[in-house]
């Protein structure tokens, strides 16, 4: 990984506060399940911090995504919050843990999520704190025993008061309502309420800051080989790298992959169509392997020259193209082999007809696609145009597939004999015979037939066009 120091943050450190100490880290909202793959997937970072995570309105962040992170190569680091608590659990696996909560969970005087839990505003108000983390409430209250403000059953006794309460209600200014109720003289009120208005501990913030400082004393290549947890790649997830890995719109606007696929269900009148694409897709991918094993190099070349022919980019612009449709260099990968796997069944015994019976499943597929008429009328068409219409002298074979692909709507193949063997067209010269009936058509039709030849030729019928371009 060589990308840059990435921090998940909000409300443990403001942005403009973490930039002060990082000038240059890539500052990301708080984490949600899927949130940490997406984010090693687009910026292939050097190393990812993870403070502050959503646990309520969103699924957490996913154990086995941090470990996929660390597999990758990025240096991973866990503090405050939510970093804090996957910290404690995943250190085995070579996070690193930062900060005095992580040391706390890890060691087991702190056993319960809730204790760094809070509610906050949204991203508009930088994630402003509505209510305490409890682990703040009782650095607070420690530090105003030490401070002679508070006795040590006292302490725990407002503690214990806050522990009870949902996390939500969890507040310093309710402290001062729990003295009063347990009797406390007037005098020590005030004086604990100043305490707290100026002296207030948080070590979630202080957390925050020494992971931003730690992250700063890392290497600068990637994590050791040796030192990378091996993710084990189970159903669950490569359901969740299918399903729960979030992407951005151009709007801005964070959505998942699934909520996508949701969204074509609910609106997309092309759902029912894709979707019978996409399984027979997948279907054709695992039989292929069961039958062949994995594709090879060569197969998997040319099957990435086919897929950028397909999405209309050069063999040089495949990989910008995949960034633009959110796909990072091992789904490409991945999306490649598969295209090579479908190839192979396509090109196999499997999909061999004889004598031109693929005409059948082909024209069955115009049907259903509620295609065929048109086609059909378009054919005969042609054919009226054609008659009548003659070049002298004929054209070479290469003016015709020059002029054809001049044309637009058929490109001239590497190799013409592969081709017309993948597409049934029987022989080169039966190929060549619909080409030269597509050019006196269009001559007939626009007055224009052979194009990129010197030669002058006539022509035998009919010499004023149909129709013009313009009509």
């Amino acid at each position: 990984m060589t990308g840059p120091d990435l921090v998940f943050l909000g409300p443990s450190l403001t942005r403009d506060q973490a930039h002060e100490i990082v000038p240059d880290v890539v500052v990301l909202p708080p984490a949600a399940m899927g949130d940490v793959l997406a984010a090693v997937l687009k910026y292939r970072p050097h190393a990812i911090g993870l403070v502050d995570g959503t646990f309520l309105s969103t699924m957490s962040v996913f154990h086995k995504e941090l470990l996929f992170a660390m597999e990758q190569g990025t240096w991973l680091l866990g503090a405050s919050s939510m970093g804090a608590l996957r910290a404690a659990e995943c250190s085995t696996y070579g996070m690193i843990g930062v900060g005095q909560i992580y040391q706390d969970l890890a060691s087991g005087r702190l056993e319960d999520d809730d204790e760094v839990a809070l509610t906050h505003a949204g991203a508009e108000d930088d994630f402003r704190p509505l209510s305490d983390a409890l682990v703040s409430i009782r650095a607070t209250l420690a530090a105003a025993n030490d401070a002679g403000l508070l006795t040590d059953s006292e302490t725990q006794r407002l503690v214990t008061c806050q522990k009870d309460r949902w996390f939500p209600d969890r507040r310093l200014s309710t402290v001062i309502a729990d003295t009063i109720e347990m009797g406390f003289a007037p005098d020590r009120v005030l004086r604990l309420r100043e305490f707290v208005r100026t002296k207030a501990v948080d070590p979630k913030r202080s957390d925050a800051i020494a992971l931003l400082q730690q992250m700063q004393q890392l290497p600068e290549g990637p994590m050791p080989i040796e030192a990378r947890p091996k993710t084990v790649i189970s159903g669950v997830f490569t359901a969740t790298l299918a399903r729960d890995i979030a992407v951005t719109s151009t709007d801005g606007v964070s959505v998942t992959f699934d909520r996508i696929r949701r969204y074509g269900a609910l609106h997309d009148p092309n759902f029912a169509a894709d979707m019978r694409v996409a399984k027979t897709r997948l279907v054709l991918t695992k039989f292929s392997v069961w039958l062949g094993g994995l594709p090879t190099v060569e197969e998997c070349s040319l099957a990435r020259d086919n897929l950028a022919r397909q999405v209309q980019v050069s063999a040089d612009g495949l990989d910008e193209w995949a960034n633009s449709v959110d796909l990072d260099p091992d789904q490409l990968r991945d999306l490649i082999m598969g295209q090579a796997l479908i190839e192979r069944l396509e090109n196999s015994w499997l999909a061999r007809s004889r004598l031109g019976e693929i005409t059948t499943p082909y024209l069955n597929h115009l049907r259903l696609s509620g295609r065929y008429q048109s086609q059909r009328d378009a054919t005969a068409f042609q054919k009226s145009a054609a008659e009548g219409i003659t070049f002298s002298p004929s054209p070479t074979i290469e003016q015709s597939f020059r002029s054809m692909a001049a044309l637009g709507t058929w490109e001239m193949p590497d190799d013409l004999s592969a081709y017309v063997e993948a597409v049934e067209l029987g022989s080169i010269a039966e190929l060549l015979d619909g080409i030269n009936l597509s050019l006196r058509a269009h001559q007939a039709l626009f007055g224009i037939g052979l194009v990129d030849s010197d030669q002058e030729f006539s022509i035998v019928g009919d010499g004023e066009p149909l129709m013009s371009r313009g009509n």
